[in-house]
């Protein structure tokens, strides 16, 4: 075989090589690709399948949400006074103290309740701090003293409380000082003398 021939047929190996090279890479870049698509197929059916999922969840949710509200406001309500906000008679909140000509009008900044608060123990109280919670909803109020038997009249606007909100709410007493007349009594000595002789005869 002549030098030309043979160097022709090298040449001819070389680019059977290179097409079969280019063929092995186009044949891998395209399994490649279709691995690609046919796992974002199936990322996209396991992303369809979880927003399903939390589809059909959301309502539970919600509804498990409503019923925790509603066993915390039970729970409430055993071991708190529930003031009907509907009622003008008297009405215990705790601690001694009632609530007498309650009423309640929503406005645009809230539900706004007012009445009177009397104590009818037999202390006095001063600086009293009360809380006022309708719902998820709570604004406080204070008097500057509260003594037996007298009405005092209070006003407060509980943000937060939608038009349909049943109106019932729960007025407790947070903090106040109590005084109270203190009594003394001084011990005057006896006139006889003590004496060890008189104990011993």
């Amino acid at each position: 075989m002549t030098a030309p021939a043979a160097h022709a047929r090298d040449r001819r190996v070389k680019i059977s090589k290179i097409g079969l090279l280019a063929l092995l890479l186009s044949v891998g870049a395209l399994a490649a690709c279709w691995y690609a698509f046919d796992m974002l197929h199936d990322q996209r059916a396991e992303l369809g399948e979880l927003r399903q999922k939390v589809a059909d969840v959301g309502p539970s949710v919600e509804k498990f949400k409503g019923s925790v509200r509603d066993m915390g406001r039970d729970l409430a309500a055993l071991v708190l006074d529930e003031v009907d906000l509907t009622k003008a008679g008297w009405q215990p909140i705790g601690r001694g103290f009632f609530v007498i000509d309650v009423g309640a009008e929503h406005q645009p900044d809230g539900l706004k309740i007012h009445g009177k608060v009397i104590n009818t123990s037999a202390l006095t109280h001063e600086s009293l701090l009360f809380r006022v919670k309708v719902g998820t909803g709570a604004a406080p109020f204070t008097l500057p003293k509260a003594a037996p038997g007298v009405a005092l009249p209070f006003e407060v606007v509980v943000s937060g409380v939608p038009p349909g909100a049943p109106l019932k709410a729960f007025i407790t007493l947070e903090t106040s000082t109590i005084s109270f007349a203190s009594t003394s009594s001084k011990s005057t000595p006896s006139k006889d003398s003590l004496d060890p002789e008189k104990l011993l005869r």
